[in-house]
C-alpha cells in the first residue's frame, strides 16, 4: 500500500513540475528578451558617440589654392536671411539626435499568461493540491488522522522552505522584484496550508486543545506577518487574515477575554512592525481596523467582553500606534507634517475605551481607566508633533463619554436642578462619579493643553493650534454637557459662575497669547482658539443663567462685544463667532417670536418686545460698525442686516400689541396694524436709504429695497383692500380728523413719501416711482375717507353717497391737489407737482364722467364750477411760476 502512496504522489508531482519547469522556462526567455535589448541600447550609444566625435585635421576641408584667391568672386546672389535654425548650431550639436525618453514596455499576451497568471495559478493549484491529496487519502483510507496531519505539516514546510530558497536565490542573482512574487505566492500556499494542517489536527481529530491550537493557529500568524517583510504585502495579508479569524476557528465552553484580547495584540504589533520597516500604510490601516473591529464584537455581545480587558486592550493598542508613529525609538520623530495613519488609528483605539464606562455600569475604576486613558491621547499629542490631531480627538471622545451616560446612571437627576454645595444633600453616587469625571478631565486637558500650547514652538502652527482647540473644546464640551445632565437645563447660577470663570481663564489666555504673538512665539491659531473659547464660554454662561428674552439680549450683546474686542484683538475668528451667535437668536426667535411667551403684557411700546428686539437691534448695530472697523466684512454685513431685520421685526410687534390690546395671536389684522406696518417698513427704508448715503453696504443698499417693497405690498394689500374699513365693516374710532385713518393711511404716506426721497437716491428709478405711487395712493385714500367718515360716521360700509357727500370728494380732492401742487412749487418737488397733475385729472374725469349724470341742480353746477376755476389757477400756475418766461423781443 506504500508503494501506491508513493506512486500516486508521483504523479501528482508531475503536472505541478511541468508547470514549475513552464514558469522557469518562461522566466528564462525574459531574462534572455532583457539582456538583447540592453545590448542594442548599447550598441547604438556607442554609435551615436562615434558620429558625435570630431573630424582629424587630415580630413579638414583644403586650403583654397593662390588662384582661386586672386580671382575675384562672383556677386553673391541675393539670399534670404536665414533664420534661427539647427544650421546655427555646431555641427556636431547639428547632428546629433535628439535622444528619446524609452516608452515603458507594453506588458505582452505572453508575459501576463506566463509572469503573472500563471504564478497566481500555480499557487492556487499547490494549495488546493494538498487538499486534494488529503481528501483522497482519506476517502482512500490510505493514512490514519496523525499521517494525515503529519503530512500535511510536511507539505506546509516544504511550500515555505521551497520558497525561502527561491527567494534567497533571486536575491543572489540581483533578480528585480514583482508585483506577482513566485516566492511570495508560494509563501502564501505554505501558510494557508499550514492554517488548515493545525486547524484540522484540533477540529477533525481533536490532537489539540483550543488553548493548544489558538496558540499554534497564532504561532503560524506570527510567522506569516514575519515573513511578509522577506516577501511582501500579499504575505502578509494572509497572515493578518489568519491572526484574526483563528479565535473564531476555535470554540471553547468557557471563553478567556484575558487570552483572547492579549492574543490579538501579537499579530498586530508584529503587522505595524512589518508596515512600519517596509513603508506599508495599508496593513497598518488593515491590522487596526480588524483589532477594532474585535473590541466591536465585544460590545455587541459576540466575543466576550469585559471593561477592564477591553481598557488594557484599547491602551496597548494606543501604545502600539505610537510606538509605529516613532519607529519603536522612546523619542518621537519631530515630523513637518501630522501623521494620518497613527492619529487615525489612536482615534480608533480611544473609542474602545471611551465605550467602556457603559458596559461596566458606570463604574468609578471604569470611568478613572478611560480618563486616564483619554488624558494620555493628550500626553501624546504634546509628546510627538505628528500626532496632534490627537487632543483635538480626545476632547470629543470626553464628551461621547459624558453622554453616554444614562438615566439609570443618573436616577436622582430628576429630583435636582444643581450640583450640591457644602451642607446639602448628597446626590447618588452616579452623579458624583459623573460630576469627578467631567470636571478632571476637563481640568487635565484646559490645564495640559493651554501649557503644552505655550511652551511648545510657534511652527508649525497646526500643531500647538489643535493644542489649543482641544484645551478650549473638551471643558467646555464637558461643562455644557454636565449643565444639561444636572440641571436639566433649567436656570442654574453655579454652572454659569463656574463657567464664566472658565471664561476668564480663557480671555488671559487671549491676552497672553496675543502678547508671544507680536513676538513671534505664538501661531495666530492659538491666539483665534483662545478667543472663541471666552466668547463661547460667555455665551454658555449666560445661556446658564437667563432665559427667553434676558438670553436673546445677552447673547445679542455677546456679538457686539465681540466687535470691540476685535478692533482692540483683530482676531479672524471673532467675526465668525459673531455670526454664530447671530445665528443662535434668530433660532430663539423663531421658536417664539413674542420673546417672553404669554408675560408680555398689555403696556403699550414698554413691554417685553421692546427690549427683546430693540436692544438686540442695537447692539448688531453698534458690532457691524466695530467690525467694519477691523475689515471683518462677512461679519459686519451680517450684523448689520439683522439690525435691519431686528428693527423690523420690533416694529411689527410694537404695532401688533397696541392694535389688538397685547395679545399677540389675534387671527385678524387691523386698520391701525396695516398702517403702522407699511409706516414702519417706509420708515426704515427711508432710514437705510439716509445712512447707506456714500457707503458701499449691501445690507444698507438691498435692504432699502426690501423694505420698501415690504411697505408697498403692506400698503396694497393691507390698506388699500384688507383692512380698508369700506370692505372690512371695521368701525373707524376717534373724532372727524384725530380718528384710526390718521395712523392707517396719514403716517404711512408721509413715511413713504420720505423713502421717495431718502431711499430712491442712487437707486432705481422705478423705485422713486413706485414709493412716490404708494405715498400719494395713501394720502389720497386718507382724504377720501375723511369725507366718507363725517358724512357716514364710524362704519365706512354703510350706504350709498349722497348728492352732497359725492360733490364734497370733488371739492377736497381739488383742495388736496392745489396743496400738492402748492408744496411741489414751494418745495421744487417734481414729485408732488407729479401727484397733484395726477389728483386734478382724477377729478376732471370725475367731474365729466360721474357728475354730469350723477349730480342734480346745484350740485351739478358748483362741481362744474369749482373744477373750472380750479383748472385756470392751475395754468395761471404753471404760466406765471413754472414755465420759463419768453425772452423779449
Amino acid at each position: 500500500m506504500d508503494i501506491w502512496v508513493f506512486l500516486g504522489l508521483i504523479v501528482l508531482a508531475i503536472p505541478l513540475a511541468g508547470v514549475a519547469g513552464l514558469v522557469f522556462a518562461l522566466q528564462a526567455r525574459g531574462r534572455i528578451e532583457t539582456l538583447e535589448k540592453r545590448l542594442v541600447t548599447v550598441e547604438r550609444e556607442l554609435a551615436r558617440r562615434a558620429a558625435e566625435a570630431p573630424r582629424p585635421a587630415t580630413e579638414q576641408t583644403p586650403a583654397p589654392s593662390p588662384a582661386a584667391v586672386s580671382r575675384p568672386a562672383p556677386p553673391a546672389s541675393p539670399q534670404p536671411a536665414p533664420a534661427a535654425s539647427k544650421s546655427a548650431l555646431p555641427p556636431s550639436a547639428a547632428r546629433a539626435p535628439v535622444p528619446s525618453q524609452p516608452k515603458p514596455a507594453s506588458r505582452s499576451l505572453e508575459e501576463l499568461i506566463g509572469a503573472r497568471w500563471s504564478v497566481i495559478v500555480g499557487g492556487v493549484a499547490l494549495a488546493l493540491g494538498g487538499i486534494f491529496l488529503v481528501r483522497y487519502s482519506i476517502e482512500q483510507g490510505w493514512l490514519g488522522p496523525a499521517a494525515r496531519v503529519t503530512f500535511g505539516a510536511l507539505f506546509s514546510a516544504a511550500l515555505l522552505i521551497l520558497a525561502e530558497r527561491m527567494r534567497r536565490a533571486e536575491a543572489k542573482r540581483g533578480t528585480p522584484r514583482r508585483a506577482i512574487d513566485i516566492p511570495a505566492v508560494l509563501t502564501s500556499a505554505g501558510a494557508v496550508s499550514a492554517f488548515g494542517t493545525v486547524y484540522a489536527a484540533y477540529a477533525l481529530y481533536g490532537f489539540l486543545s483550543p488553548a493548544a491550537a489558538f496558540v499554534a493557529l497564532g504561532l503560524v500568524a506570527l510567522a506569516t506577518l514575519v515573513a511578509a517583510a522577506l516577501h511582501g504585502p500579499i504575505v502578509g495579508a494572509v497572515g493578518l487574515i489568519g491572526a484574526h479569524a483563528a479565535p473564531l476557528l476555535i470554540s471553547s465552553e468557557e471563553p478567556n477575554a484575558w487570552a483572547l484580547y492579549i492574543y490579538l495584540l501579537a499579530p498586530t504589533a508584529a503587522a505595524f512592525a512589518v508596515a512600519r520597516r517596509r513603508s506599508w500604510p495599508g496593513l497598518a490601516v488593515a491590522a487596526g481596523v480588524a483589532a477594532f473591529l474585535w473590541a466591536g464584537l465585544a460590545v455587541i455581545g459576540v466575543a466576550p467582553a469585559d471593561a477592564a480587558v477591553l481598557l488594557v486592550y484599547s491602551a496597548a493598542l494606543i501604545a502600539l500606534a505610537a510606538f509605529m508613529h516613532s519607529g519603536g525609538r522612546l523619542q518621537a520623530p519631530e515630523l513637518p507634517e501630522i501623521d494620518p495613519i497613527s492619529s487615525g488609528l489612536i482615534g480608533l483605539f480611544g473609542l474602545i475605551a471611551a465605550v467602556c464606562p457603559a458596559i461596566d455600569g458606570f463604574g468609578q475604576a471604569a470611568l478613572g481607566a478611560t480618563g486616564g486613558i483619554l488624558a494620555a491621547m493628550l500626553a501624546l499629542a504634546v509628546w510627538a508633533s505628528g500626532l496632534a490631531p490627537v487632543a483635538a480627538v480626545g476632547a470629543g471622545l470626553a464628551a461621547l463619554v459624558a453622554l453616554s451616560f444614562d438615566d439609570q446612571a443618573l436616577a436622582a437627576v430628576a429630583e435636582i436642578t444643581s450640583f450640591p454645595a457644602p451642607g446639602e444633600t448628597a446626590h447618588s453616587a452616579g452623579v458624583e462619579s459623573f460630576l469627578v469625571f467631567s470636571g478632571a478631565l476637563g481640568a487635565i486637558y484646559l490645564l495640559g493643553g493651554s501649557f503644552a500650547a505655550r511652551l511648545k514652538p510657534a511652527l508649525p502652527a497646526w500643531r500647538t493650534g489643535l493644542l489649543a482647540a482641544s484645551s478650549v473644546a473638551a471643558p467646555l464640551a464637558l461643562m455644557a454637557i454636565a449643565y444639561w445632565r444636572v440641571s436639566a437645563f433649567a436656570p442654574d447660577l453655579r454652572f454659569a459662575g463656574l463657567t464664566v470663570l472658565l471664561a476668564l481663564a480663557f480671555t488671559w489666555l487671549t491676552e497672553d497669547a496675543a502678547r508671544r504673538e507680536a513676538k513671534g512665539a505664538a501661531s495666530p491659531m492659538v491666539t483665534a482658539s483662545y478667543a472663541v473659547g471666552a466668547a463661547a464660554a460667555l455665551g454658555l454662561a449666560l445661556a446658564m443663567a437667563m432665559r427667553e428674552g434676558a438670553l436673546t439680549v445677552a447673547l445679542s450683546f455677546l456679538a457686539m462685544a465681540l466687535g470691540f474686542v476685535a478692533v482692540k484683538r483683530p482676531i479672524r475668528a471673532l467675526g465668525w463667532l459673531a455670526i454664530a451667535a447671530c445665528a443662535i437668536v434668530l433660532a430663539r426667535i423663531a421658536i417664539d417670536p413674542r420673546i417672553v411667551g404669554d408675560g408680555l403684557g398689555t403696556t403699550p411700546i414698554f413691554n417685553a418686545s421692546l427690549w427683546g428686539y430693540g436692544a438686540p437691534a442695537a447692539a448688531f448695530w453698534l458690532g457691524s460698525r466695530q467690525f467694519d472697523k477691523v475689515g471683518q466684512t462677512l461679519a459686519a454685513n451680517v450684523l448689520e442686516a439683522l439690525s435691519l431685520v431686528f428693527a423690523l421685526l420690533l416694529g411689527f410687534c410694537q404695532a401688533r400689541h397696541l392694535a389688538h390690546g397685547g395679545d399677540m395671536t389675534a387671527p385678524s389684522v387691523k386698520l391701525v396694524e396695516a398702517g403702522l406696518d407699511a409706516t414702519v417698513a417706509f420708515a426704515l427704508a427711508a432710514v437705510a436709504g439716509r445712512v447707506g448715503l456714500g457707503r458701499a453696504s449691501p445690507p444698507l443698499k438691498w435692504g432699502a429695497l426690501i423694505l420698501g417693497a415690504i411697505g408697498v405690498a403692506a400698503s396694497l394689500a393691507g390698506l388699500l383692500v384688507g383692512a380698508n374699513p369700506v370692505f372690512s365693516g371695521e368701525p373707524v374710532s376717534g373724532g372727524l380728523l384725530i380718528n384710526d385713518l390718521l395712523p392707517g393711511y396719514l403716517v404711512p404716506a408721509v413715511a413713504a413719501f420720505m423713502a421717495a426721497r431718502f431711499a430712491a437716491e442712487g437707486r432705481p428709478a422705478w423705485m422713486r416711482r413706485a414709493l412716490g405711487a404708494a405715498a400719494l395712493a395713501l394720502a389720497f385714500a386718507w382724504v377720501t375717507l375723511l369725507v366718507r367718515r363725517y358724512f357716514q360716521g364710524p362704519d365706512l360700509s354703510g350706504p350709498d353717497a349722497g348728492d352732497a357727500e359725492w360733490y364734497a370728494y370733488s371739492l377736497v380732492w381739488l383742495v388736496f391737489g392745489l396743496a400738492l401742487l402748492a408744496a411741489g412749487v414751494a418745495r421744487r418737488s417734481q414729485m408732488l407737482r407729479a401727484g397733484s397733475a395726477l389728483v386734478i385729472v382724477a377729478v376732471s374725469l370725475k367731474v365729466f364722467l360721474f357728475d354730469l349724470a350723477g349730480l342734480d341742480g346745484v350740485w351739478r353746477a358748483l362741481s362744474f364750477i369749482g373744477l373750472g376755476g380750479v383748472l385756470i389757477c392751475v395754468g395761471l400756475v404753471y404760466q406765471r411760476l413754472l414755465m420759463p418766461k419768453p425772452a423779449p423781443a
